[in-house]
């Protein structure tokens, strides 16, 4: 409306709060907290909320409560504190916190909501030199939306636990209550050990995750790729002969040791995770249900089969998962049609849904008692960093759309439409191997509108984010993401698409067997190698001409990354939240830069060959060797700086990720291509898959065949060879 607010009362006053409360009445004056303040609760001591506040004050502000002055926190459980709230679920985690000159009083309306009121305290205080503030007034608060969910993808790395607890923590601090753990060959299946990669976690290590969670109120949801995406089980040869129609991207839906194989890995990740409400058994992009050959002795395959075998499958996995006290999540989408929407099982909970879908379909899902989570991918395609803002840079073809816009509008358009939502779904998948830190802007956003899906504009939201999630004066960090996002669309269109024909084809595709079988390297040309003929060195200006676009945007590229290093180096000794995050933002930059740097390197090399054509045209001969060493030079500092580059992201990575790939007791990583999904993460083993672009131009040998050609050259002329 004419009378919305720029920002929310708490902004406006100076204060950041993620997700933004429900309802704020501030006096306009601010409480001075010193360190005399004490804590006054009667929760046991060493409980959740104790510890996160006296934790949370020392570590995200410096403060710790000495309890020797009049000021107190007070904490409180109180039931019917925040009233009116029709769903318990959501009524739990209400809190209230009344602020006055001498007491902080924080309320929960159960312990979710204790901790909810304890995480925005926290979030509010601000410092000043010596001293703490607050605003003076009152905050009733509660999730519109009882569910919100993050992902954790994890098919293609294997996070330590610290890095994990770490997650939780930070989860908890934004509200987010579920997590979506794709866990795929990262557990170490006691029923079928050979799944487990090797250093998959153990029982005893997930069921540690899993307390650590639940203590913080968080659901650690086990999220399985299955009855497709299944390579990670089908790739052994031990379980090849369940493999769809031969392809070991999807299991045979007709095969009974088929499911009960997929039962128990769940029963393993049931067994692991006692005290979960969920089970999340994916159902995702099951593009051939029905297509091997049991299937299609009892029907044949077609539209509306493929609908009635992935019914058939999802109808049989929720009453499976029902006789063990666990409600099912999945994927209702294709190849499931619209007709068959009224044979889904009642209380199934469905993970995707947004306005795209048809006022019929979001009926029919609530007609039959499917409740859905809104759905907001925060990554799909994207190389190196997220799309999270807008820009005039093309990606794909077409102007850079901000994720987060979505769901910013999604979330309060399904309630209109009225949807049976419960919660949000906060995806970021893995597929092309991002650092899960880069996702953090992404999972909070989602969070945040399932909180409060109206309001606060997304432009506030992300300053909100900055200041939490950094501490206070790092608004220009939007601006380092932005720079990072479309210096990543640089580099991806930069390179050359073209045929992988060193990797086997695909199956086929999500539109169907045998299309679009080609997999795709990405790449760049080489300028042209010198050659001799007729007593002339002839080069040629093949590179600057391809590549003349890239090399226009260059320039401007590596001053924006230099400012965004500078920024980020800078912030290195400053900033007191999520240190380790700027470095891993450090090393996509570098990464970057050193793609701009290649770029522009490459068209001095193909200068420097070009001048040494014309020293050798005006017999400056020994110009002309010295043109022709200084080329391989220029070439060999490149590949320096690639190696210096891959030293410090590998290392970076490494201390959040376990080595990508790895062996372990005499265990080694079984790799095999998946038969549909080409995903860049799964191209190698290891973390080099990000090197592969590079890689395939080619540099090394290019350089060896430059150095032979100097040797030769300067031999047939009777010259003396340099060492190269």
């Amino acid at each position: 409306s004419s009378s919305e607010p720029i920002v929310t009362d708490l902004r406006s006053a100076g204060y950041s709060l993620i997700p933004a409360p429900q309802e704020v009445n501030l006096e306009g004056s601010d409480v001075v907290l010193d360190r005399t303040w004490g804590i006054v609760s009667d929760r046991e001591e060493g409980h959740i909320v104790l510890r996160r506040l006296e934790e949370g004050a020392q570590e995200l502000h410096g403060l710790e409560f000495a309890g020797t002055g009049s000021g107190r926190i007070t904490l409180l459980v109180r039931n019917g504190t925040v009233p009116g709230i029709e769903n318990p679920a959501c009524s739990r985690q209400a809190y209230r916190i009344s602020i006055s000159p001498d007491e902080v009083e924080i309320v929960g309306n159960d312990e979710p909501g204790l901790l909810y009121g304890v995480q925005s305290f926290l979030q509010l205080l601000r410092r000043e030199g010596h001293q703490w503030y607050l605003p003076t007034g009152e905050i009733r608060d509660w999730p519109t939306l009882e569910l919100r969910f993050v992902h954790w993808d994890t098919k293609h790395h294997q996070d330590r636990v610290n890095t994990l607890k770490r997650f939780i923590d930070w989860a908890s601090f934004f509200k987010a209550n579920a997590i979506g753990f794709e866990i795929d060959d990262k557990y170490e299946y006691p029923s079928n050990p050979i799944i487990g990669a090797p250093g998959a976690f153990t029982r005893e290590e997930l069921g540690d995750l899993v307390r650590y969670a639940l203590a913080r109120h968080i659901q650690l949801v086990p999220q399985i790729q299955s009855p497709a995406h299944m390579a990670y089980v089908l790739k052994h040869k031990e379980m090849a002969h369940l493999r769809a129609d031969g392809c070991n991207y999807q299991i045979c839906m007709c095969d009974e040791e088929a499911i009960a194989l997929i039962q128990e890995m769940y029963q393993d990740l049931i067994d692991a995770t006692p005290g979960v409400e969920y089970f999340h058994v994916s159902t995702d992009e099951v593009y051939y249900a029905g297509i091997c050959s049991n299937c299609q002795e009892q029907r044949p395959y077609n539209d509306e089969n493929r609908s009635l075998t992935w019914l058939e499958y999802v109808i049989r996995m929720h009453s499976w998962l029902a006789e063990r006290g666990r409600k099912m999540l999945c994927w209702v989408e294709y190849p499931l049609s619209e007709k068959h929407l009224d044979r889904l099982p009642r209380g199934l909970v469905n993970g995707v849904i947004g306005p795209r879908n048809s006022d019929q379909w979001i009926q029919g899902l609530k007609a039959q008692g499917v409740h859905s989570l809104v759905y907001s991918s925060q990554q799909g395609g994207e190389h190196l960093f997220p799309n999270y803002f807008s820009s005039d840079y093309l990606y794909r073809g077409k102007p850079i759309q901000s994720r987060l816009d979505d769901p910013a509008v999604k979330v309060a358009a399904m309630l209109e439409k009225g949807g049976d939502v419960i919660g949000t779904y906060a995806a970021a998948w893995g597929d092309t191997g991002l650092h899960n830190e880069l996702f953090w802007l992404g999972w909070a956003t989602v969070t945040q509108y399932g909180w409060t899906p109206s309001f606060p504009r997304v432009e506030q939201n992300v300053a909100d984010f900055m200041d939490v999630f950094y501490g206070p004066s790092n608004q220009d960090l939007a601006e380092v993401y932005k720079v990072l996002m479309e210096w990543g669309r640089f580099y991806e269109s930069s390179l050359d698409r073209v045929p992988a024909r060193r990797l086997k084809p695909r199956y086929g595709s999500w539109a169907g067997k045998g299309r679009d079988i080609d997999r795709v390297d990405l790449t760049m040309q080489t300028p042209a190698l010198p050659f001799s003929v007729d007593e002339v060195l002839i080069s040629s200006t093949r590179f600057s001409n391809r590549y003349a676009t890239v090399l226009e945007l260059a320039l401007p590229t590596r001053k924006n990354l230099n400012w965004a290093i500078r920024t980020l180096q800078g912030k290195m000794n400053r900033s007191t939240r999520n240190r380790y995050n700027l470095e891993v933002m450090l090393s996509v930059a570098y990464f970057e830069k050193h793609f701009v740097d290649m770029v522009l390197g490459l068209e001095q090399v193909e200068q420097t060959l070009q001048e040494a054509s014309t020293a050798l045209a005006q017999e400056r001969n020994q110009n002309t060797l010295s043109l022709l060493v200084r080329a391989h030079d220029e070439v060999n500092a490149i590949l320096t700086d690639r190696d210096k580059m891959w030293a410090g992201l590998k290392t970076t990575w490494e201390k959040s990720h376990f080595p990508k790939g790895r062996s372990v007791d005499g265990r080694q990583f079984v790799h095999v291509l998946d038969d549909v999904k080409d995903h860049r993460a799964d191209r190698r083993p290891g973390l080099d898959y990000l090197l592969e672009p590079l890689e395939n131009i080619g540099l090394e040998t290019w350089n060896q065949q430059l150095a032979e050609f100097i040797v030769a050259f300067a031999a047939s002329r009777g010259w003396e060879a340099p060492e190269l």
